[in-house]
């Protein structure tokens, strides 16, 4: 037979889950920052290496087009990651929102006098993520550029 939680229970679970989840939040967003920076800099790296190798040791003819399909995959894979980091962070969000209101952080009067601990709009989620959309850019466009310098050297 199941037990019911009394309300004190209850709330020292919510207190309990809070800084979970806030801290999965931050997790999910530095992961996703972390996997472009990474691969940014690889095909950065990547791009310099390919214009520095002397002509006698550059990439083969037959090669280039291996080298850009698997400069390709390798950018679309670190999207594919990148998204799904997003969703984790979402949930997470979602989870911390849902906490948020429970402790009744977006209601005014409930810890200030006639105001909200936390303004209501922090509810709510964009629905393009700018910070997200400049990362992924910035990835595609340094793998884009590897792909041209493979080309054109």
């Amino acid at each position: 037979m199941a037990q019911t939680i009394r309300d004190t229970d209850s709330l020292e679970t919510l207190r309990l889950l809070y800084p979970i989840f806030k801290e999965e939040v931050y997790r999910r967003r530095a992961a996703m920052a972390q996997i472009a920076r990474q691969g940014s800099l690889f095909f950065v790296s990547l791009s310099l290496l390919t214009l520095l190798l002397p002509q006698e040791r550059a990439i083969p003819p037959l090669l280039k087009g291996p080298a850009c399909v698997a400069v390709a995959l390798a950018a679309s894979l670190l999207v594919i990651q990148i998204r799904e980091e997003k969703l984790r962070h979402e949930k997470a969000k979602q989870q911390l929102i849902t906490l948020e209101k429970g402790f009744q952080f977006f209601e005014a009067g409930s810890y200030l006098p006639n105001e909200p601990l936390y303004p209501p709009d922090w509810q709510k989620r964009p629905p393009v993520d700018p910070g997200m959309l400049i990362s992924i850019t910035a990835l595609l466009a340094t793998a884009l550029l590897s792909i041209l310098i493979i080309l054109l050297i």
